[in-house]
């Protein structure tokens, strides 16, 4: 069973892979609607664990996003095979209640990390205003920054779980 998360939004009736059966959702009914490869899929030589991003601080003002203040969040990642090997390191972000409708997931930054087969190492990401705030619809086109949660993803393709929240107030 695949997900589908990525650059689109959600819609009023949005596909549930725990329960195939309900016939009233967005969509075709007859064929899977997720894409044959997510976002970021690749095969390598070897195999890497990507683990739960941790964000520098669990709370952060709008005023201080406004105002130019930005936060780090860290994701570990362990290649888990025998071969050194390349992992692109993806962090999503997703604001659910925005009051404008919301991607289900943004890409905000990715990294390329080589490790050699036993390695760790923690990738770094710096989040800002521009990457948690959005355009308006309104004909000025203002940019705005809202409280609310904002949850992270962090993976190797689209379809990351791993996952964290940061509390914008």
């Amino acid at each position: 069973m695949r997900a589908s998360p990525g650059h689109h939004e959600n819609t009023g009736r949005p596909h549930d892979p725990q329960n195939p059966q309900n016939t009233f959702i967005t969509g075709y009914l007859d064929v899977d609607r997720t894409p044959q490869f997510p976002f970021g899929y690749g095969l390598g030589y070897t195999t890497f664990e990507v683990g739960a991003p941790r964000a520098s601080l669990a709370r952060i003002t709008a005023a201080d996003l406004r105002r130019g203040a930005t936060f780090e969040v860290e994701v570990p990642v362990r290649n888990t095979g025998g071969r050194q090997g390349d992992e692109v390191v993806q962090l999503y972000v997703h604001d659910p209640v925005a009051t404008l409708v919301q991607p289900v997931r943004r890409l905000r930054g990715f990294r390329r990390v080589t490790l050699g087969a036993g390695e760790r190492t923690t990738v770094r990401f710096v989040l800002g205003a521009e990457d948690l705030g959005f355009w308006t619809n309104a004909l000025d086109g203002r940019f705005v920054v809202e409280p609310g949660e904002i949850v992270l993803y962090a993976g190797n393709s689209s379809t990351a779980r791993a996952r964290c929240t940061v509390t914008v107030a």
